[in-house]
């Protein structure tokens, strides 16, 4: 078993302790990833600037016509590393950063399109992903939870891990056996068929290869359960249709920055999974507070929690209306619940939360009112 490999990631290897997984049956090897997205996209603005950043020759040219444009954000938020920003920000979202006016960006993207995409090239870009299946052996409780929070874009870091520590703590007070992983192999047909629902806790970035999301994919259409939370649904930009059309059904557009944290006034609405029915009419609490293009785009689609834009200062990403917070639908057969609330790590500790967090295990597990199959 080459589970050392596995655990080197210090946050993987506080959640493989949290969730006793030092007994998970788990392949790992170290082979090249073939079938990550992008892989043999040519050069371009609409690429992650990571992925031109990173490369010296696109770089050279980037900087020619936008000199200084890798020092716009702070260095930490273009790290070469990963996690890294520059993974969800394509590099005329950058250049835009920097400025607006965005000129001579179409000579930029001419120059940047006759670049060759090598094989050096395509083997840097599939480097941040995940080559080889990953196996759990899980335990008999008779509700399965996959915890996932693979992160290569915005790292929420202490957040991730009080989320995998509530998620956890949750599971075992309702009975339910609980693994984590930070590993896109997870995401292959005969493991994901272990799992009743697989929780995206604060992923950012793209993080599973082209089979990977199929073997999702598949799961869900299948009955499978998802949830994601708070940084799930928080990327600039997708490359993965299915992920933001289908799953979450928006796009998000942006969180106010002054304050970044606003004490605000949430309602929680009837839906036929009772999901957060015992909480109040009204509640507040403060956290960052997600805003998205438009309301979710999704077929029988309902509301759990929608947020008052009267109660706290959302600027110019005011959605107007009504402002959704937390949502849940079904994806053919599969459950489906996003929740925009978890950026402070204190928002694991808040009873409504919990509350809510455990109805929506519940539902998305297949264990309560009302599930898609029927």
């Amino acid at each position: 078993m080459k589970l050392n490999k596995l655990i080197k990631h210090p946050l993987t290897k506080a959640a493989v302790l949290t969730a006793g997984l030092l007994n998970a049956n788990v392949t790992m090897a170290e082979t090249a990833v073939a079938d990550c997205v992008l892989r043999d996209t040519a050069f371009s603005v609409q690429l992650p600037a990571y992925d031109v950043m990173t490369r010296p020759e696109a770089r050279a040219i980037a900087e020619k016509y936008y000199p200084g444009l890798f020092e716009t954000l702070p260095a930490w938020l273009l790290s070469e590393k990963m996690p890294s920003f520059a993974t969800i920000l394509t590099l005329e979202q950058l250049i835009a950063r920097a400025d607006p006016a965005k000129p001579r960006l179409a000579e930029l993207d001419a120059e940047l399109r006759a670049l060759p995409v090598t094989e050096a090239v395509k083997a840097a870009r599939c480097a941040r992903f995940d080559a080889e299946p990953q196996y759990f052996s899980v335990d008999d409780a008779p509700v399965q939870v996959l915890v996932y929070q693979k992160i290569n874009g915005y790292d929420h870091g202490r957040s991730v891990t009080a989320a995998t520590e509530a998620l956890t703590r949750m599971s075992k007070e309702m009975g339910y056996g609980v693994t984590v992983t930070a590993n896109g192999g997870a995401f292959n047909a005969k493991n994901l068929s272990q799992f009743d629902v697989v929780v995206w806790n604060n992923v950012s970035g793209d993080t599973l290869t082209l089979s990977q999301r199929a073997a999702f994919e598949d799961y869900m259409n299948n009955g499978g359960g998802f949830l994601g939370v708070h940084a799930s649904g928080g990327d600039s930009i997708y490359f993965w249709d299915w992920y933001r059309d289908a799953l979450l059904g928006v796009q998000f557009i942006g969180h106010p920055m002054d304050p970044q944290f606003q004490l605000a006034e949430l309602t929680t609405h009837e839906n036929s999974a009772h999901i957060a029915e015992s909480l109040p009419d009204t509640w507040s609490i403060k956290d960052e507070w997600y805003s998205f293009a438009a309301e979710p785009d999704l077929e029988g689609v309902e509301y759990v929690i929608t947020i008052d834009e009267d109660s706290y200062a959302p600027g110019n990403l005011a959605m107007g209306g009504v402002h959704p917070i937390a949502w849940k639908h079904c994806v053919n057969e599969g459950r489906a619940m996003y929740t925009a609330i978890g950026h402070r790590e204190e928002m694991y500790d808040v009873p409504e939360n919990i509350t809510l967090i455990k109805d929506a295990l519940k539902w998305t597990s297949g264990h309560g009112a009302k599930v898609c199959a029927e």
